[in-house]
């Protein structure tokens, strides 16, 4: 049975994902294993747009509602099990799911934890056997320098640093977005300032690689969210309560 899912993990996942970097090294220029992963972070985001903007749109609505959902949980002629329902089912009228966050917040993860198996495993001779016969193979040894760093080695200070600050701000403006949600919970509150500091301690022990596909990310979703916001200011008022 373990077999058959690492057999499956290998073919869907990894080898995918191994070849679409190699690939990309190819086509980068230098080529370049740095340009490499930028190009990668923004095939993934761009995979993932549409829930992105999904999700997007739920925080918008659940804001617009927040002002019903308070008066169900605050109104004491329901019960707990009936304020659920009613909850749930102004939700649903709403077309509200938040699913679609939580999907292109995991697919991102695994597309980060093939990516750090891919880099601890060396892209070197040996792992070539798994290309795609449409894919070449690199020339020499694939460079890892970027900007002065090497990026196949963990512990670098600074582009973790930056990525615990563009998180920071991230979750900074995410934050701002939703605490006027009343499902918003004590973690949530401090989830702008715990998880830049978790993520910065987890890059730490991290190839660089980490940092530079979480750098690009951020960079790619405070652009799209600010293109999102400047597009809801932008309409009528009248649209924006519906």
């Amino acid at each position: 049975m373990l077999e058959l899912f690492g057999n499956l993990y290998n073919i869907i996942l990894y080898q995918p994902i191994y070849n679409l970097v190699i690939a990309l090294y190819n086509f980068s220029p230098g080529p370049n294993l740095g340009w490499a992963i930028v190009m990668l972070a923004i095939i993934v985001r761009l995979i993932f747009l549409p829930l992105t903007l999904k999700g997007y749109k739920t925080d918008s609505l659940l804001e617009e509602i927040a002002s019903q959902v308070r008066a169900i949980e605050e109104d004491s002629h329901f019960l707990a099990k009936e304020k659920r329902e009613k909850t749930t089912a102004l939700l649903r009228e709403k077309g509200i799911n938040p699913i679609s966050e939580i999907l292109s917040l995991f697919g991102q993860i695994i597309f980060l934890l093939v990516l750090f198996q891919i880099v601890q495993n060396g892209i070197t001779p040996s792992g070539y056997d798994k290309l795609y016969s449409f894919v070449t193979a690199p020339v020499g040894n694939v460079y890892h320098q970027f900007f002065g760093f090497d990026i196949s080695k963990p512990f670098n200070l600074i582009l973790c640093t930056i990525a615990a600050v563009l998180l920071f701000i991230e979750q900074i403006w995410e934050y701002e977005v939703k605490k006027n949600i009343p499902e918003a919970t004590f973690s949530e509150r401090w989830y702008p300032l715990l998880l830049p500091i978790f993520t910065f301690i987890l890059l730490i022990i991290l190839p660089a690689t980490k940092a530079i596909f979480l750098i690009v990310s951020i960079l790619f979703s405070l652009g799209i969210r600010l293109m999102f916001t400047l597009g809801r200011s932008g309409r009528p008022k009248e649209e924006n309560v519906r």
